[in-house]
């Protein structure tokens, strides 16, 4: 067996010490040496590894939990817009019952979507509550975006109604041709200049001093301008969808035949024309062919259309 000697002696002394051992105990240290030098390495790996995860962890968590508050904060916000929109359609419905319209189906408002979740959609929702929370969350959305996108195109179809209607109500008479009283209501009556009795008057008149201001009471496109032995001078507008306006007696026209003319456009002038007893405007509306009551087409000014 090989073995080792060793001298050893202290600094500055006389005494020293002679020592052997077998040369197997020192490569028995260097491996024990080598064996504790890894161990050490890695036990220092583990503990970073071991730190370093739950900080990790801790982040994770900490991002999951400001994650699941926000998906909460995001539902309990769509709880609040699914409320408004119930609102707004509460107003459409309104809306359409002041038209006139048809109250749109509440079941095609719902717009439901999804179904039955898969089994392992549930298996991974128990497993993290957060993703059921996303999915319903997504599912929300997608909801309440396609009931945002069909009550817009409802309002669409409002408006483009609301359009047509303003149109026609500008073109539909309603206010008076000029400012004077009535003297001689629609309907029956005897003639004040003939004397015939059970007369059909077909029109109202307005009586006012000579040369005031009549407007048209409607937009509309001028038809005639001409003058005969009972209505004398006068104008005759053609406001579309059957209706027309006739303003006679006048002194002098002011539109021309073809003119296009707005609601309150002078066309002419108060006069004495025509078989009359004095000065005045004969006004009369036709719809369809037939006169009516020019009073029905006189409203309010807050209510006329511009």
């Amino acid at each position: 067996m090989r073995f080792v000697s060793a001298h050893i002696s202290l600094e500055d002394s006389p005494i020293s010490v002679q020592m052997s051992f077998p040369g197997f105990l020192l490569f028995v240290l260097s491996v024990f040496k080598r064996i504790a030098q890894l161990a050490l390495l890695i036990l220092v790996i583990n503990l970073l590894g071991y730190f370093t995860y739950k900080h990790f962890m801790e982040v994770a968590q900490e991002q999951k939990n400001r994650l699941y508050s926000r998906f909460q904060s995001l539902n309990d916000e769509m709880d609040s817009l699914d409320s408004k929109i119930s609102q707004t359609y509460s107003n459409e419905d309104l809306l359409y019952i002041k038209f006139g319209l048809a109250v749109p189906d509440t079941n095609l408002r719902e717009m439901g979507i999804g179904g039955s979740p898969l089994p392992d959609s549930l298996l991974a929702w128990s497993a993290a509550p957060i993703k059921k929370l996303k999915s319903n969350v997504s599912e929300r959305f997608q909801s309440i975006e396609s009931k945002m996108e069909r009550s817009r195109n409802s309002y669409l179809n409002l408006q483009l109604y609301m359009e047509r209607l303003h149109g026609n109500l500008q073109h539909t008479p309603s206010v008076m041709p000029t400012e004077g009283f009535l003297s001689s209501p629609f309907g029956f009556r005897t003639h004040p200049v003939t004397g015939e009795t059970e007369k059909m008057h077909l029109g109202i008149d307005l009586s006012a001093p000579r040369w005031t201001i009549i407007r048209a009471t409607a937009n509309g496109r001028v038809e005639r301008v001409a003058d005969s032995e009972t209505l004398g001078r006068h104008v005759i507008v053609d406001h579309g969808n059957g209706i027309e306006t006739r303003y006679g007696h006048m002194e002098k026209p002011f539109a021309k035949e073809g003119q296009m003319v707005s609601r309150f456009d002078v066309i002419g002038y108060i006069g004495n024309t025509g078989r009359t007893t004095g000065n005045h405007l004969h006004y009369e509306v036709w719809v369809n062919g037939v006169a009516v009551n020019p009073i029905y087409y006189i409203l309010p000014d807050q209510y006329s259309v511009e």
